[in-house]
């Protein structure tokens, strides 16, 4: 098929992908640094800004994924399409679980049968087994190192060509727009897993670092789909 080149229509705001995925680490580490006492209050705490901005950008991304299904008759496959819905549904899950599917807002107590199952005792899934959180969430993050980084950066170094419009791959694979919110994604558990790795008793600035990555994951797929829906857009108009 004919190989087009992206255009400028084709693409979501620099601001968006490029300079807004870093703001909030340069919010919250200095305010670590700091006021820790703030930190510990208003933004680490379970209403804390790190906790609502993640399902606020995963509940944008679903509205986008949403808006996407819409009109997702122009994407090239049924396979597709299937991706988009879980992807989309994907934000769902993320916004509810974050929230405890609203527990953490309204305040109700837990229902008893799933307060026995649950680890904190939360209206969620994510406390009761692992197959509703480490394993998809190791899934999310494999699909936000390959698709969002080095799929990406193996275009940019000019290692695989960029697909052609109406194929699969261009609507399956993350343009380089992921590739600033992936790379943090990933990178922000790296001291942890330092830590870990050579048994490091205490860092120089301890975060609960999965907290953030959580957010990224959620600021991943909303571009994600958001790209995809500017794209669709672009092309049908």
């Amino acid at each position: 098929m004919t190989e087009f080149p992206r255009v400028a229509t084709d693409r979501l705001p620099r601001w968006l992908w490029l300079w807004f995925p870093p703001i909030l680490l340069l919010v919250i580490i200095p305010i670590k640094i700091m006021a820790p006492e703030f930190y510990r209050s208003f933004i680490d705490g379970e209403l804390g800004l790190i906790e609502l901005a993640t399902p606020v950008i995963s509940i944008i991304g679903a509205i986008i994924g949403f808006k996407l299904m819409r009109i997702a008759s122009a994407l090239p496959s049924v396979r597709i399409r299937i991706w988009m819905l879980l992807t989309t549904l994907g934000c769902v899950y993320l916004a509810g679980e974050e929230l405890s599917w609203g527990q953490h807002l309204v305040g109700w107590r837990t229902p008893v049968y799933l307060e026995a199952l649950n680890d904190q005792e939360e209206t969620n899934l994510h406390n009761i087994s692992s197959w509703f959180d480490q394993k998809p969430r190791l899934l999310l993050e494999i699909w936000v190192l390959v698709g969002g980084v080095v799929w990406p950066l193996r275009e940019l170094i000019g290692k695989s060509h960029r697909a052609a419009i109406g194929t699969e791959s261009y609507w399956f694979w993350p343009s380089i727009e992921l590739l600033p919110t992936a790379l943090l994604a990933i990178l922000i558990r790296l001291p942890e897993r330092i830590k870990s790795l050579f048994d490091i008793a205490q860092l120089p600035l301890e975060l609960r670092f999965s907290e953030p990555q959580e957010y990224y994951f959620a600021l991943f797929l909303a571009i994600y789909l958001g790209s995809v829906y500017k794209r669709m857009k672009s092309h049908n108009n």
